[in-house]
């Protein structure tokens, strides 16, 4: 049996009432607030308008329960009048710099500390929810709007199945709260796009859905084309992926002019196939209902866009989304067809599921030709390879560029969304020989299938690697040609096993935040 203090011992008798989580007297009203704690004291208590009288009963209720302001974690209680249902989350210890002494992010601690204040606010039936200070603003808007997502868009209503909204304000209304709130917001449109059934969001309505949600913001210009344009442009393997359909490809074109200069700062690339079933390569039935969101990267490059307008980024960048499905039909690619790029390379399909890098190489190549960024940058769930080697943890990340890398590694840690350098090298360039075109789509051994992936694509923008004078294979991981390029391979991310923090079970959005990051990186870096 747990031994109480005094005071908590007080604070249980009398009215027999229960702090815990599981009953809330009635005549609480449906608002909540988070509090941070940190050492054991209230952070921003004041703000509150809670006295110091106040506050220690609050802590004194949370000793009642257990609850010592572990890292990360919350603990609801509710206030001296029963009108409000709090949250205390904790911030861990401090060292003597007032920082967070854990191995860990401040950012990301308290990310997931508000996260899960917020989600046990929710379970209480809140309607409001206040959060208060925080050591680290952004991190906490992240967290609580994150963690308030619901899909429940095909819901009927039905027996209480929807779930009512829950507003959230600061009670410090900083600037770094609102940026936090955006790209929030960028990352769970990129979860809605992604949990949308195929049927709903077919490459026509995916760019209709992108004209909606960027067409109207300042110096931004959505282009929408179709399979004509696409022709005209010589993408043969966008077009070779779509002709399967009966749903029209759609190739949608972003700008957003956010710095004074011409140049392009960053190019963007993702994948949009809105149904993959593999084509003849067909995959294996379970897990398909996954292939929904086959288009996280093209979902993530354009919830990026959206924020980086919102947030006024200081750089040029350009986004495009091949959009197609992979179906079977008559008309659809066969294994062993031949088709020619929009590089001028001919390509010999010898797996129809390896569809993704056929319409991001024209994709690549059109930006790298058309737009001429500094930096260009694809984002794909692209391989099953690279679930096995990373997990749903880190985004794979291939890159020839040292200088590039190490934009996209800051702009991980700023967004707390892990990513890992994986090597390119000319061995992965031979595994791609075909013996009747330029190149195979896939390598020609069963191994290293994140590493040919990814070959192909530095091909698109680099081209082949001809005229080397030694027979001796290198690696490619020290090449600044412009555009520096990298490809994200999103395959383990795009999905959360589990709702954790601010995670949930489903499509994550991911890596929409890093992308803003690496903008804003890239802004900062051009600014110095």
């Amino acid at each position: 049996m747990q031994v109480l203090s005094k005071t908590a011992g007080a604070l249980l008798r009398g009215s027999q009432r229960s702090f815990s989580t599981g009953r809330i007297a009635s005549e609480a009203a449906k608002r909540g607030l988070v509090l941070g704690m940190l050492s054991n004291k209230l952070v921003g208590a004041d703000s509150a308008s809670l006295d110091a009288a106040q506050q220690q009963k609050l802590l004194a209720q949370a000793a009642a329960l257990g609850f010592t302001g572990e890292a990360g974690k919350a603990q609801t209680v509710l206030s001296d009048d029963l009108q409000q249902h709090i949250a205390l989350v904790g911030l861990g210890s401090a060292n003597s710099a007032g920082v967070e002494a854990q191995d860990t992010t401040v950012s990301e601690i308290v990310r997931t500390a508000v996260a899960n204040g917020v989600r046990q606010l929710r379970a209480h039936k809140v309607t409001s929810v206040s959060v208060g200070p925080m050591p680290h603003a952004q991190a906490a808007a992240e967290g609580a709007r994150l963690a308030l997502y619901k899909f429940d868009a095909f819901k009927s209503g039905a027996a209480g199945e929807k779930s009512a909204d829950v507003a959230v304000s600061s009670l410090d209304a900083a600037a770094e709260w609102d940026a936090g709130h955006v790209c929030a917001e960028a990352q769970n449109l990129a979860r809605d796009l992604t949990n949308t059934p195929a049927n709903f969001l077919t490459p026509t309505a995916f760019a209709e859905r992108v004209q909606q949600e960027l067409g109207g913001l300042d110096n931004v210009q959505v282009h929408v084309h179709g399979p004509e344009w696409a022709e005209q442009q010589r993408m043969g393997g966008l077009v070779m992926v779509a002709k399967g359909s009966s749903q029209p490809l759609r190739f949608v074109e972003i700008e957003y002019r956010g710095a004074s200069s011409d140049g392009v700062g960053l190019g963007m690339v993702g994948k949009g196939v809105t149904f993959d079933t593999g084509g003849y390569s067909l995959k294996p039935g379970r897990h398909m209902d996954a292939m929904k969101g086959d288009m996280g990267g093209g979902a993530a490059v354009v919830a990026a866009m959206r924020a980086l307008a919102q947030l006024r980024v200081p750089l040029n960048v350009v986004a495009v989304v091949p959009l197609c499905e992979n179906m079977i039909s008559g008309g659809a690619a066969k294994v062993s067809d031949v088709y020619t790029a929009r590089s001028g390379q001919t390509i010999e399909v010898m797996n129809t599921d390896a569809e993704g890098r056929l319409i991001l190489a024209d994709a690549l190549h059109y930006v790298a030709d058309v737009h001429k960024p500094a930096a260009l940058v694809d984002v794909a769930t692209l391989t099953g390879a690279m679930v096995v080697a990373l997990g749903e943890l880190y985004t794979g990340v291939f890159t020839p560029s040292p200088r590039l890398w190490k934009s996209i590694e800051r702009a991980s840690v700023v967004a707390d969304e892990p990513a890992w350098r994986m090597p390119l090298h000319d061995a992965w360039d031979t595994m791609l020989a075909s013996p009747i075109a330029d190149l195979s789509n896939i390598g020609n051994r069963s191994e290293a299938g994140a590493c040919t992936a990814a070959a192909f694509l530095r091909q698109a923008v680099h081209g082949p690697r001809t005229g080397r004078e030694s027979a001796v294979l290198r690696d490619q991981n020290n090449d600044e040609r412009v555009p520096r390029w990298a490809h994200l391979d999103i395959a383990g991310p795009m999905e959360a096993a589990a709702t954790t923090g601010y995670h949930a079970k489903g499509m994550s959005g991911r890596p929409t935040r890093l992308l803003i990051a690496l903008a804003q990186e890239l802004a900062r870096a051009d600014a110095a």
